[in-house]
Formats: structure tokens, sequence, C-alpha cells
């Protein structure tokens, strides 16, 4: 097939503000602040901006990898180019399927946390307005259908939404971070000592200890992290590749910074003594949004009412960019008939993948619904009955916060298959170079990136996955078995193709790779 008769995306749609922003808008770090942070303080206490300052850290190492790998792959395949290229067309099938396993749970997870968790218990809390319990259903169309017609309509109308919607989220958790530091009574460098809290040693104890509570706590700072890598599928809408690198390295920064003050300014302004009584809260409004009530004490309902806003403006841009994201690889993968080519379809008008995008947007409608109904009856609530209730039950909010629960596992195991086999991909690919080295250093520098950052972010990665699933716990565990069927279809479905129609797998990740003909252009 012709350079020509290769369906492509437009190049030069975006800058490297806008593969920027869809990097920040993936992780929805205001999402975070109200749903991870909170659930890792309730396992790290005082020292939960430790957790999240060691996941910034720990994250780092993946940059490090996808920053090697992305020099030399760029297109809308993201990860699933990065492996074919580096290991091989079957282990990049199963990477294409992993990544949209996880880009679609977790973008079925924000909405179904925030407007079934967040959203009544903000509005009993601060106004005691209790919402019917079907409220649920209508929030997560929007936030799924509402985006992905975005992401349809185009590349350049859904950065340029994000460019004020991400930006503005950073900048304002940032500000007012800030003020309630300088506003604490508490500030103090102890929250980064896992031992320095003799008054939590009995929370700490049934963990092992501080640094068992520490490692549980890193399994929800390390999930925060679960969009990065999302401007790896505008690699063939950028202007040069090279701004991909740019962003993959700039958005864990500012991410991972913002969320390490607003962890540090939620105990602080909390009070790094008195978390027992937000852990333990009879009310269970205070429990779910402690964040926002922090910003309320500080700022008054202006930092309340702005930080539940800014919450919900990042589920809708985290699920844009999700979506987006997702629905880019399934383009590449069709593309190479790796999966029908029916998904590779241009809008002829839009020039986006509208067919893939529409089959992300409809599975994570019907996976959230799909999967709230079924926590519903695990918590005693047939389809009657969760759709006639209020968000008064307390069966409501455990239902949809195992669904949080459920989801969320899916894409943190997801994520960590991806990355392993993305490390694996840096180390093989480096392997098979032999480069030669000038000299020692440069020798120890080449280990220490190739070999033993991937390696040491596999086992980071690996030991989160591990510590959310075991021990067996509901609805983790579950979620955990439907991950592994999903995987085992996936190995299944690459080594089919190899066996049975291992010409489809010839160009499967290298059809497209705008570094290969940024190369073949200047050679010229």
């Amino acid at each position: 097939m012709s350079q020509q008769e290769v369906p492509r995306l437009r190049r030069g749609q975006v800058d490297a503000l806008g593969a920027l922003v869809e990097e920040i808008a993936a992780m929805a770090p205001a999402c975070d602040v109200v749903a991870f942070i909170t659930s890792a303080i309730a396992f790290a206490f005082a020292i939960t901006p430790l957790a999240f300052l060691l996941a910034t850290l720990a994250m780092y190492l993946e940059v490090n990898t996808l920053y090697h790998l992305a020099k030399r792959h760029s297109s809308a395949g993201g990860y699933y180019g990065y492996v074919a290229n580096a290991f091989g067309p079957v282990p990049a099938t199963v990477v294409g399927l992993l990544y949209v396993l996880y880009q679609v749970t977790s973008t079925a997870a924000i909405p179904t946390y925030i407007g079934g968790a967040v959203l009544p218990a903000f509005l009993d809390y601060y106004f005691h307005i209790v919402l019917p319990a079907w409220i649920w259903v209508p929030l997560i169309l929007v936030f799924v259908i509402v985006p992905i017609t975005l992401a349809i309509l185009g590349i350049r109308p859904q950065i340029t939404t994000l460019k004020y919607a991400s930006l503005f989220e950073v900048s304002f958790l940032a500000v007012i971070g800030a003020i309630v530091i300088a506003k604490a009574p508490d500030n103090t460098l102890a929250v980064f000592n896992p031992f320095a809290w003799p008054q939590y040693a009995k929370d700490f104890a049934p963990y092992g200890g501080p640094a068992g509570a520490l490692g549980l706590a890193m399994v929800f700072s390390i999930t925060s992290f679960i969009g990065y890598g999302g401007s790896a599928p505008l690699g063939e809408e950028v202007k040069h590749p090279r701004q991909i690198l740019r962003a993959l390295t700039l958005g864990v920064f500012i991410v991972g910074a913002v969320l390490t003050e607003m962890a540090y300014a939620i105990v602080v302004g909390w009070g790094v003594n008195n978390l027992n009584n937000l852990v333990n809260n009879p009310n269970p409004d205070v429990s779910t949004i402690p964040g926002i009530i922090v910003m309320g004490l500080y700022l008054g309902m202006v930092g309340a009412l702005g930080l539940f806003l800014v919450a919900m403006n990042s589920a809708f841009s985290d699920a844009v960019s999700m979506q987006s994201n997702a629905g880019r690889v399934y383009f590449a993968m069709a593309r190479d008939n790796v999966i029908p080519k029916w998904f590779a379809k241009i809008h002829p008008k839009f020039h986006t993948p509208y067919r893939a995008l529409a089959f992300i947007g409809t599975a994570s409608s019907i996976g959230a619904i799909a999967t709230a109904f079924a926590m519903f009856a695990a918590n005693g609530l047939n389809p009657i009955q969760a759709l006639t209730t209020t968000t008064a039950n307390p069966a409501v909010l455990n239902a949809l916060s195992d669904t949080f629960g459920f989801l969320t596992t899916m894409a943190l195991f997801g994520m960590v298959l991806t990355h392993f086999l993305l490390n694996t991909s840096l180390i093989t690919l480096f392997y098979r170079l032999k480069e030669r080295h000038k000299d020692l250093a440069h020798a120890l520098l080449h280990y220490l990136q190739h070999y033993v950052a991937p390696a040491v972010a596999t086992g980071i990665l690996g030991y989160a996955l591990y510590a959310s699933i075991w021990p067996p716990v509901f609805p983790e565990t579950p979620a955990a078995i439907a991950s592994l069927i999903y995987l085992a279809g996936a190995i299944g479905y690459g080594l089919y193709l190899k066996m049975y129609k291992p010409h489809l797998l010839t160009q499967a990740g290298k059809r497209v790779n705008l570094w290969a003909e940024e190369g073949e252009y200047s050679a010229r």
C-alpha cells in the first residue's frame, strides 16, 4: 500500500502547548484531589503527602521509558506503535488492547464517582439537598457522550477546550493549595517522615507499620497518574514529534507537583493530629469530600464550590482526553488490519477517526452503567430499587464507590501491564542496538536509563497492583479476575493472528512513523 493510500490523521493540528494540556487532562488532577487523595489519607494519615511525592518520583522513571521510546516512533498508535517497533507485533497487539481497556474503564470510573458520590455529598453537606439515586445515570452519559462528541468534531476544538480547562484547573489547584498552606497552623516537614507519627501507630499497625501504610497509600497516589502518556496518540497530529517528548516530561512534573501540594494542603489544613476525625467520621459526607471541606474552611464557599466545579470540569476534560486517545489507538490498529478495518474510517469533514471514537464512547457508557448495576446488586439493591431510592440510602453510596473501585482496579491492571511491556520494550530495544560507549560514564548512564530505570519502574508499578488486589477484597479481586480474563483474550487474539494470519502483522505499528518520515525527508 502506498503512503497516499494509508488513512492518516492531519498533521500540524496540535502545537506543543496542545500536547501538554492533553497530557494534563488525561491525568485529571482535580478528580485525583477529591478521589485518590481522600482514599490515600485513609491509610497514610499524616504521611499522605509523602505518598504523592514518591509516586511522582516513581512516575519519572516511566518518563524515562516513554521518552526513549517516543524518540523512535510517533503516530496515532502511541504505545501500540512504541512496542511494535521495539518488541514486536504480538506484544504490540496486546498493548493496544490493554491501552483501550484502561482508558475506557478509567473514563467510566471517574464520572461514576464524581456524579454518584461527590455531587450528592457536596449538596447534602452544604445545602442539605438529597438527590434521587438515578442521578448518576444521566451524569455518566453527559460526561461520556458530550466529550466524545467534542472529540469527533475535531482535534482543534478539543485542544482549544482543553487549553482553557486544564490550564485553569492546575492553576486553580496551585493557588488554593498555597492559600491553605499559608493559613494552616500545622505546617511541618514531618509529613515527609513516615516514622514521626507515634500517635497513628495503632492505625498503621494493621498494615505492618508506617512503611506498609505508606505503600498502600501509594496504590492510590500512583493510580492518580493512570492517564499519563495521554499525549502519545497525538504523535501523528503534532507539528513535530519532539513536542510529544516535551509533553511527556512536563506533564508529570506539573501534575505531580500540584497533587503533592494539594495532599499537603489537605493534611495540614485538616490538622495533622486530627486526621482520625476525618477517616472515622460518622458523617459519610465528611469522609467523601474532605478536600472540598478543607477548602471551605480556609476560603469559604468560594473555595469549596470552586474545587467542586473544577473537579466536575476535570472529569469532563479527562473523558475528552481518555476517549480521544483510545479511539486513536483503535484507529491505528485498524489501519494496520490488526482489528477490523471499519474502525479506520476518517470523517471527511472533521478529519477524526469518528467510528473508533464512537465505539469507545459507547463502550465507556455501557461499561459504567453495567458495572454500577452489578455493584447495586452486590449491595442488595435490584435495578428498580437502585433507581427509585435516594442518595441518602447508604447502599447507593456503597454501590457507586464499589463501582469506582472495580473500574479503577481494572484501569490500574491495564496500566501496569501496559507499562510492563513498555519497560520490557525499552530493555529489548537497547539490547538489540548494542550501542558502543565512548567512556565509562556513558556506559553507566546507558545501563541506568535503559535497563535499571525501567526495571525499577516495573517493580514499583507491580507492587501497586499487588497491594490493590491482595489480600482478596471486594470489589478489587473480582476486577482483577475480569482483567485477567481480558488479558488472556488479548494474548490469545495476538497469537491467533501470528499463527493463522501472520500477513496482518507485517506492518503492525509500523505503517506510519513520523520520525522515520522526518529522516527520509531530511535525507532528501
